[in-house]
């Protein structure tokens, strides 16, 4: 910039000498031909010196810097067209998304690198338990962690191993899949797989499931979000729906479910499976070993005793002097009645013992343990 002004400016300098003499030399060529008007030389000359002194030469108002200045750095790039900038946006929320949404899942495979000790930069797998044996570092765990996550947990761990920085990039090159859980009163209970990151409305996850039981009358879902990542999720609360309408049709509400969700479905039919030969189903949730839907025959006892022993017992930290068993009357009112099961179980007594009726709900609590 500044070589460039200074070549202006010289090149008006020497239009002006051009000027000079080209005045001098018609006043000659005037003065030659007899011209009486013609300018003598000193005429000329007085004019001259005369526009020099008015306007003399040399650095302008706007005068250049120095040569060895340095011209101004550009601060910034043009601006994006408002096209080509709306793209850019979309584009980087678009990979945000998606790099948010990603979790570590047992399978998983991860790119990790470390800047201060390339060694263990590679490929590494994750088991079972959500771990990855990260070199002389041994398991750090991931489970369940996006990649900023799962960076700052190896750069903490690094740190704790007399690492002074810790420059960590994760990257998840194979996702494994999501899960999701259903049980209760449907055809197929088990695990759902889903693409990793996505959701499934809970209308296909009911389907992959084989769809609803004949006997599930009035059926009700109870959906635990992250249920899977508790061993007590039956017990937890959730949200609850209604897979009926006011009249009586079939109507799945418009939820979706996502990664480590689980899903109880459950009848509120009083008189559900009596078409089926007087067949019940009961629901049991909460501190036992395997929560699900227990059946009784019509040639079988329905009561909380004989429920007991198709259980297996409770575990230890099982309250079974608070058992709460949850029924729907026909107007649909849910009533709350508790039933003392550790009485129950200690004499076997017909008259301690308590009738289950068609769709009951059994929450067993967990028992409050006091240090002090």
């Amino acid at each position: 910039m500044a070589i460039r002004a200074g070549g202006m400016r010289e090149g008006m300098d020497r239009l002006k000498i051009r000027a000079v003499m080209l005045r001098m030399v018609m006043a000659a060529a005037l003065a030659a031909a007899g011209c009486s008007t013609a300018p003598t030389r000193e005429e000329v000359l007085s004019e001259i010196l005369k526009d020099i002194h008015e306007n003399p030469p040399g650095p302008s108002a706007e005068a250049p810097p120095a040569h060895d200045t340095p011209d101004t750095p550009v601060s910034s790039l043009p601006p994006l067209s408002e096209q080509a900038s709306a793209e850019a946006q979309d584009e980087q929320g678009h990979s945000e998304a998606k790099g948010g949404s990603l979790r570590i899942q047992p399978d998983s495979i991860l790119q990790i690198s470390v800047q201060e000790d390339p060694s263990l930069d590679g490929s590494y797998h994750v088991n079972e338990i959500g771990a990855v044996e990260l070199g002389y570092v041994g398991p750090v765990i991931l489970f369940n962690k996006t990649e900023k996550e799962a960076e700052k947990k190896i750069r903490d761990v690094l740190k704790g191993r007399d690492f002074k920085n810790a420059t960590v990039k994760v990257r998840i090159v194979r996702a494994s899949y999501d899960s999701v859980m259903v049980s209760g009163a449907v055809n197929k209970p088990g695990v759902i797989k889903i693409g990793a990151g996505d959701t499934i409305a809970l209308n296909d996850a009911l389907l992959r499931a084989g769809g609803l039981k004949p006997s599930a009358t009035g059926a009700r879902v109870k959906i635990v979000r992250n249920g899977l990542l508790s061993a007590v999720a039956a017990s937890l609360e959730g949200e609850e729906y209604a897979l009926v309408s006011e009249d009586g049709k079939p109507a799945v509400p418009d939820v979706d479910l996502r990664n480590n969700d689980v899903v109880f479905v459950y009848s509120t039919g009083a008189q559900a499976g009596v078409a089926d030969g007087g067949e019940k189903e009961i629901l049991v949730l909460g501190e036992v070993q395997k929560p699900g839907v227990y059946r009784f025959s019509a040639a079988e006892p329905c009561t909380m005793l004989h429920l007991a022993l198709k259980l297996g017992g409770f575990p230890m930290y099982a309250n079974k002097k608070a058992v709460k068993v949850l029924r729907r009357d026909k107007d649909g009112v849910e009533r709350e009645i508790r039933v003392d099961v550790e009485k129950v179980l200690k004499d076997g007594s017909p008259a301690h013992d308590f009738p289950l009726e068609n769709g009951d709900r059994v929450v067993v609590p967990a028992r409050r343990i006091s240090l002090f």
